[in-house]
């Protein structure tokens, strides 16, 4: 697509540029809490053989697994590339239904590079139409973040409430350790 001096233009670009960083941050914070959390769980591994099972350490125990799968599911939620095809992607008679140049998806119809070519070069002029789809991708991106900041969000509660009981069940381990040394 060629770059246009118009000011709806440039803001239109900006506010692309800045969907596709938050985009990409939102799956590096995910992948970040999913190796935080995984160090975590080696690190209970190592400490489960200590832990004398009681009431107390059941229903934490409960609470962690059950945390810790629902972290690990909204991450994996974050992480996974959702795209959504719009209704009908062009006003241009020669285009082809729901054809969106700017995604992978769209991009791959085309049978070859000198037809994606020809394609752009066909909007040449037509700004209208160019601001029209990039104002599409602009929303798709938008939907696609929303998604992903929710489940970022729901997964940093959980990992939040993993890591705690997890915590609290290694804690109580050293109390009820100290509390037999002092006790012999």
């Amino acid at each position: 697509m060629i770059l246009m001096p118009g000011l709806s233009s440039q803001l239109l670009f900006h506010i692309l540029q800045s969907e596709q960083s938050i985009l990409t941050r939102t799956d590096q914070k995910a992948y970040t809490l999913l190796s935080i959390l995984g160090v975590f769980m080696v690190f209970f591994i190592a400490y489960f053989r200590m832990m004398v099972i009681n009431v107390f350490i059941v229903v934490l125990l409960t609470i962690y697994f059950g945390a810790a799968f629902l972290t690990i599911w909204n991450l994996v939620q974050t992480i996974q590339p959702r795209y959504q095809r719009g209704s009908g992607a062009t006003d241009k008679e020669n285009a082809k239904p729901n054809l969106d140049p700017t995604y992978f998806g769209g991009v791959r119809e085309f049978q070859t590079g000198d037809d994606y070519f020809t394609y752009l070069k066909g909007l040449e002029g037509d700004e209208d139409l160019i601001l029209k789809i990039l104002s599409r991708q602009i929303h798709a991106l938008s939907a696609i973040n929303w998604t992903k900041n929710k489940h970022l969000h729901r997964g940093v509660y959980c990992f939040i409430v993993a890591i705690s009981t997890e915590l609290l069940m290694i804690l109580s381990t050293f109390i009820r350790e100290g509390l037999e040394s002092l006790s012999i």
